[in-house]
């Protein structure tokens, strides 16, 4: 069987953990661009995180602002270079943490811009910490007997928010399985086609493995997003205008 060929703007290895998700979604991503010939007329804006590290190996133009930052760095881009598609890769830590008064703010506004958040329920590059997603009970570097509501609050979920704005798109899917690979792939493309469309603001959060944080096997990792992390945040497109 024919080996598919990456992306040709990929120029150098991932250089993720083994096995995680986010090597996957730049993959989807690069071949999004390539396929709808758009690379040159994108720009994308990267949070600070692991997922930033698709500057090191993705030949695309990219900004980098403050951690958080993206709901209101891709306005200005957007508003500044009208003409271009203006994408961020986040973090769940990045968009929901620091970030959540620029994600909604920018949602609210609707503005003309993609949002792609990699929703891996810790903080993965600073080691494992909670985040805003991090489930209940769920153990991580800074909550080792687990998440509790006392202590911690609950998990956040930004869909229950975002489900009455009106935007142009909200969608979750994962990469688990090569079917959920080709949802993911037909949302990163729909989501684009949105912006370019003028409909406005989209999002599409992405549940990724990080093996390394979660103390398992990448197999391990794909089986627990399937069988626990779908089952809290659910699968789907939630808005479609």
């Amino acid at each position: 069987m024919a080996t598919k060929k990456a992306p040709e703007l990929f120029y150098d290895e991932s250089r993720f953990c083994g096995g995680c998700g986010h090597g996957i979604f730049n993959r989807i991503l690069a071949e999004v661009l390539e396929e709808m010939d758009i690379v040159s007329d994108t720009i994308i804006c990267s949070d600070i995180g692991c997922n930033h590290q698709f500057q090191f190996w993705m030949n695309v133009d990219a900004i980098v602002p403050p951690h958080g930052k993206m709901g209101a760095a891709l306005t200005a881009m957007k508003r500044v270079r009208p003409d271009k598609n203006i994408l961020t890769i986040a973090g769940d830590g990045g968009a929901y943490a620091i970030g959540l008064g620029e994600t909604t703010s920018a949602a609210l506004r609707n503005e003309n811009v993609t949002m792609f958040v990699m929703n891996n329920t810790v903080f993965g590059m600073t080691g494992g910490q909670l985040a805003p997603t991090t489930m209940i009970g769920q153990k991580t570097a800074s909550t080792p007997a687990g998440r509790n509501f006392d202590d911690n609050g609950e998990n956040t979920d930004v869909f229950k928010l975002m489900k009455g704005m009106d935007i142009a798109y909200l969608a979750r899917t994962s990469v688990t399985s090569p079917a959920n690979i080709n949802r993911t792939k037909k949302a990163v493309r729909k989501a684009i086609e949105k912006q370019q469309a003028g409909k406005g603001f989209s999002l599409v959060e992405v549940l990724v493995p990080c093996p390394t944080n979660w103390h398992m096997s990448p197999v391990d990792s794909m089986k627990h997003i399937d069988e626990v992390v779908s089952k809290v945040y659910e699968l789907g497109e939630v808005i479609d205008r």
